[in-house]
């Protein structure tokens, strides 16, 4: 069997219907119940006071704020490692039947070039949600107490959620312009939710803290990556009838 069709092979394993219902339970019952938990002790028993406007997310992963930093750097990791193929799954889906109209000589050019452009979008949004998963994995390894003279805490923070911002606008783009699972109202809020976020936290507005911008975009996450996940869920019930 040559190396092409190896990779196909293992990328069919990782997106079959058990594993992503797999993952896909894991990944938000561990990240939502953990950080709701994690936030929880933090409040009630860190050593001054957690609320989320004026800390970060990460302060639930560091000693000086809770007496559970563990649980934050464990579910990001864990969290990291079964969103990927939900990820590639969502991939699948999208991609479907685009490299064959784009590469048929056939077809119109004009029909070729949205197609393509659709096409880049899709392949662009696995790229920075694979980057973003990576990221997630990278917070929960180099914690606040770990951070290390690089900042790789701070490194890591950038990358997850400039990974999910960016590639919930290019998944957007793609759900909006194409057919799919997904609907395009879904789309059209992944384009505008979790960039717009992004800009705010790095443009914020007078009397508003990082530390609770910093929040909402984790908030302008959940409300395209759970939608995203219920119709996957949805989607394999449906062809398992």
């Amino acid at each position: 069997m040559n190396d092409g069709n190896s990779k196909y092979v293992i990328f069919n394993k990782i997106v079959q219907p058990r594993v992503i219902k797999i993952c896909i339970y894991v990944s938000n019952l561990l990240f939502l119940g953990g950080l709701l938990i994690g936030a929880l002790i933090a409040v009630f028993f860190g050593p001054e006071g957690y609320n989320i406007i004026d800390n970060y997310i990460s302060d639930l992963g560091s000693f000086r704020y809770t007496p559970t930093p563990f649980i934050l750097d464990s579910i990001a990791m864990i969290t990291a490692f079964f969103l990927v193929p939900i990820f590639l799954y969502s991939y699948k889906k999208l991609i479907a039947g685009k490299k064959e109209v784009v590469f048929d000589s056939t077809n119109p050019f004009s029909k070729r070039i949205f197609n393509f452009f659709v096409l880049i979008n899709i392949i662009l949004g696995l790229v920075c949600l694979i980057i973003a998963a990576i990221g997630l994995f990278g917070i929960g390894l180099f914690s606040e107490d770990r951070s290390t003279e690089l900042g790789l805490h701070y490194i890591f923070s950038i990358i997850v959620f400039a990974g999910l911002a960016t590639g919930a606008l290019f998944n957007g783009i793609a759900i909006l312009f194409k057919k799919s699972i997904y609907p395009r109202f879904l789309g059209a809020y992944m384009i505008v939710g979790p960039p717009t976020a992004a800009i705010l936290f790095v443009f914020p507005p007078p009397s508003t803290t990082l530390p609770f911008l910093e929040w909402m975009m984790l908030f302008a996450a959940f409300l395209w990556l759970i939608p995203l996940s219920i119709i996957i869920l949805q989607k394999l019930r449906k062809e398992k009838m």
